[in-house]
């Protein structure tokens, strides 16, 4: 019988530690490169928001081939005393194994439990098929691994510096402004509802600063937002459009249809800048960094980047509850206090012309954990005011779905974070003072949404289109341009909030659209038609209920009636001047037939844009 030559026989004599650390490293740098090809086709093919940064080429293979060097040192413990755990088909069905279930999490229809059982099966398969090469398997990742890692690095190096050259380029190229242009600062703070707001008559004392800064502007007592979540509310304030009109979902950005404030300055010859706390909804793969120079968002952070993997972002969860109301940070974020002195510090660079800066700010959304004294500046106190607001909850609405003193440790710490928000607004103002650049600003202080805490049996935001999610903050300060000490009364949307800076600025427009605010202290002003809507997202949890479960919404307000449209085709008609709290619905009662058929054509009118 002919010889057919040596058959590959599996090696079964342990690998060298070092070998085993290669070997993690390098399945991880493998699943990490998986992932970036994934991340590129996502954002490339299907225009889907990635919600991991621009680095994320070098990022992902980094952070997936430190992981599974961790797992290597831990599985080197007991394998230094049973070194049989250490041969080829040991290390590779382990790694393997790892790096697969890494790929597999990024499809989030799949539940890990399958994920991992998928992840296994590959990981037998892999060993079955490589242990019989594992000579040659190791000295591909002697030589490999070590490339790769040089090779991420200057992928590392070469983008910042890309990245720097740009900015200095544009700079430079930007056109002379004209002489006088004032400055624009524009505060924004996530999930700050004009609710807990003493600026607004809530009673605690959560705004003294601002309250005191409102002497010097004008303040929009009824502001709405275009939605109830970042992304489409930024959106909508940066364009002027509705959010009908906005590519944004929740997985999907900004596209370019239409400019932005960003780019209607840039073109002026502003500087513009973002420095963006909420880097997740509101990051440069969202599309709102279009039209800024320089953008901030997330942070070069070795937590940061881990989280931004498969593994990380799924294995390593919490559940939806403590998401939603615990005291664990879910979603990372940048501290005010570095917002303030990276904007402070982009600015010593670019003295030489006006700017316009975006300062998105973190610390009210959930969980709420603003630093110390301000995280129990609240908690643990009686409280009259808050005693009563808990007792009109469960009289109006009936017991939340969590328990009320969950919620009243998490209202605490939220209006902890508002008076730490106002303290830190305070210091950035008080350091533009010092600069002597602040008579010469614009200054914007508002919010993208609101939150519930047990109002209409609902906590959180992102759900729901009722008032306080979508009631916000405003407040414009700019000497000689608006009134000082000036309290407007009629509803206002934030849609309009880009055509009045530029109409404040002085800047001709060049095709953005809405109202100018300023007619809100002239005469004969009208009443806008103010939209929000809030699309279904699969993702979302099944507890605890919301309206969003039930389909997209839509929410129309003319006057003082509030009209929203539910997914079910269920209606609800609240009269904003007479119920606040949106406790009586009014659709079905005939003397509003005729409101109801005006408020059923202004959705139909909306959605057709």
């Amino acid at each position: 019988m002919p010889d057919s030559g040596p058959i590959a026989r599996p090696t079964t004599a342990p690998w060298h530690p070092g070998d085993v650390l290669l070997a993690g490293a390098g399945f991880g740098l493998l699943a990490g490169g998986i992932e970036a090809v994934a991340a590129l086709l996502r954002e490339q093919v299907m225009h889907r928001t990635l919600f991991m940064g621009r680095d994320f080429y070098w990022q992902l293979p980094l952070a997936d081939g430190v992981t599974l060097f961790g797992v290597a040192l831990l599985f080197l413990i007991p394998s230094l005393v049973w070194p049989r755990l250490r041969t080829p088909q040991a290390v590779i069905f382990l790694f393997g194994s790892f790096a697969m279930l890494a790929v597999a999490l990024l499809w989030e229809k799949i539940h890990p439990v399958s994920a991992g059982l998928l992840a296994v099966g590959i990981g037998a398969g892999l060993a079955r098929g490589l242990a019989p090469r594992g000579d040659r398997l190791r000295r591909l990742l002697r030589l490999g691994v070590p490339g790769v890692l040089l090779l991420l690095l200057a992928l590392a190096a070469g983008a910042w510096a890309a990245r720097s050259a740009a900015e200095r380029r544009r700079i430079a190229t930007l056109p002379a402004a004209r002489a006088g242009a004032p400055n624009v600062l524009l505060l924004v703070l996530d999930t700050a509802r004009a609710w807990s707001m003493g600026l607004y008559g809530y009673r605690r004392p959560t705004t003294p600063n601002l309250r005191a800064w409102a002497t010097r502007g004008t303040l929009f007592e009824r502001t709405l937002a275009g939605a109830p979540w970042t992304t489409l509310s930024h959106a909508v304030m940066f364009t002027g459009h509705y959010p009908t009109e906005l590519s944004v979902e929740w997985d999907r950005p900004l596209d370019a249809s239409y400019p932005t404030l960003a780019q209607v300055l840039e073109d002026a010859g502003y500087a513009t800048a973002g420095f963006v706390a909420n880097y997740t909804q509101a990051g440069s793969p969202t599309g709102l960094d279009r039209g800024f120079l320089h953008y901030e968002d997330y942070p070069l952070k070795p937590l940061s980047i881990l989280r931004r993997t498969g593994l990380w972002r799924r294995l390593f969860g919490i559940d939806r509850v403590a998401q939603l109301v615990g005291r664990r940070r879910m979603v990372d974020g940048l501290p005010a206090t570095e917002v303030n002195a990276r904007f402070l510090g982009w600015l010593e660079r670019n003295k030489d012309r006006p700017w316009f800066a975006f300062l998105n700010y973190f610390e009210a959304h959930g969980p709420y954990l603003p630093p110390p004294p301000f995280e129990k500046m609240y908690m643990g106190k009686p409280d009259s005011i808050v005693g009563r607001y808990w007792g009109r909850i469960l009289r109006l609405y009936g017991p939340p779905p969590v328990p009320t003193p969950i919620l009243a440790e998490s209202m605490d710490a939220y209006d902890g974070a508002i008076t730490y928000l106002d303290a830190q607004i305070q210091a950035l103002l008080l350091a533009l003072s010092d600069r002597r650049l602040l008579s010469n600003t614009i200054v914007v202080v508002t919010s993208d949404h609101g939150e519930l805490f047990g109002e209409h049996g609902i906590i959180s935001h992102g759900n729901n289109l009722y008032l306080p999610v979508l009631h916000v903050p405003l407040l414009i300060i700019a000497p000689g341009r608006v009134p000082a000490g000036t309290t407007i009364s009629s509803l206002t949307s934030l849609r309009d909030l880009p055509v009045t800076l530029l109409d404040l600025v002085g800047l001709a427009n060049p095709g953005i659209p809405g109202h100018s605010l300023t007619r809100r202290w002239r005469a004969g002003a009208e009443p806008d038609t103010l939209v929000a809507t809030l699309s279904y997202n699969r993702l979302l949890p099944r507890w605890p209920p919301s309206p969003i479960l039930r389909g997209s919404m839509r929410t129309v307000i003319l006057d003082s009636l509030q009209y929203i449209l539910n997914g079910d085709g269920a209606e609800e008609l609240y009269h904003l001047g007479q119920d606040s709290w949106q406790v009586r619905n009014l659709a079905a009662l005939p003397a509003y037939r005729a409101d109801l058929a005006r408020y059923r054509a202004a959705v139909a009118a909306v959605g057709r844009h």
